[in-house]
């Protein structure tokens, strides 16, 4: 039986020791922190999670030492290869996994690309999944997905990072579901009704990222949109630097589990960098 797709989810970031490697203890433990948190599961390999940077060997790793502790979070593996072979491989890797779906991002080089093309290089991945397929629409990064190709589909939705007017809007004409993608105006986004969202910010402040989706659900505008502009405070200060690099930091600060750096090209914050007045803007410092 499908697994229900809502609430709140974490584009959860990928520990790197100071070798480089994937540092697995100090992610199933930060799992474990968001699990014990109330958040409705995790995306691994996404934009924070560094998945551009995470080889195929690599993911599947992190996947075994993830499904082993049995989560009772949703897990929603992100593929990112950029190419139909790995993406297929990749696909067929979680799908020997309870995963509760798959997040795909379409091609992110040969732009532009026509809908034709991206049904083309969709509808195998579909065959080979045994998971519902979230479309994952970025596209400052990827290829654009048009909201009729979602449409046409048999798809679960889309994770929505573009923001576009009216986008949100379109696919649930069209029945699928949205997962707000971006935290930019993020009260704005919410009350569109979306079955739920991907955060960055809840790899370190899951507590408030729950709260302004149920305030949004509740439709209560007098504490969800003062919230709403503390939290886009905290987003524009987790771009200051890399934003992996600082998300890692500002978790490290709330749970105390070291998780190390990022890989190149991304650079790791300054070792002076004080995440303390940014979780003091939502309280949680």
């Amino acid at each position: 039986m499908a697994q229900r797709i809502e609430g709140v989810y974490v584009a959860n970031v990928t520990p790197f020791a100071a070798s480089g490697a994937i540092d697995q203890p100090a992610y199933l433990r930060h799992v474990e922190w968001l699990q014990d948190r109330g958040v409705s599961g995790i995306v691994p390999f996404g934009t924070n999670g560094e998945g551009p940077s995470v080889t195929l060997a690599e993911k599947r790793k992190v996947l075994e030492h993830l499904f082993a502790r049995a989560p009772t979070i949703q897990v929603l593996p992100a593929v990112m290869q950029g190419n139909l072979p790995d993406t297929l491989q990749l696909v067929r890797a979680v799908s020997e996994f309870p995963a509760a779906a798959v997040l795909v991002l379409p091609p992110y080089y040969f732009k532009p690309v026509t809908a034709e093309g991206l049904r083309a290089f969709l509808e195998p991945v579909l065959e080979v999944s045994t998971h519902p397929l979230i479309l994952y629409h970025i596209p400052k990064y990827a290829v654009p997905i048009p909201s009729d190709l979602v449409g046409a589909l048999a798809v679960w939705g889309v994770k929505d990072s573009g923001g576009e007017a009216g986008y949100a809007e379109a696919i649930l004409r069209q029945g699928r579901g949205v997962l707000v993608g971006t935290e930019d105006d993020l009260w704005t986004r919410l009350r569109v009704g979306p079955s739920g969202m991907i955060s960055a910010l809840a790899n370190a402040i899951p507590e408030r990222i729950i709260e302004i989706f149920d305030l949004a659900r509740r439709g209560d505008a007098a504490t969800g949109e003062p919230l709403g502009a503390r939290l886009q405070q905290v987003r524009a200060r987790t771009k200051e630097y890399a934003s992996p690099a600082v998300l890692k930091r500002l978790a490290e600060a709330r749970h105390g589990i070291p998780l190390g750096t990022v890989r190149p090209p991304l650079l790791p914050v300054p070792d002076e960098y004080d995440p303390t007045p940014v979780l003091r803007l939502v309280g949680l410092a």
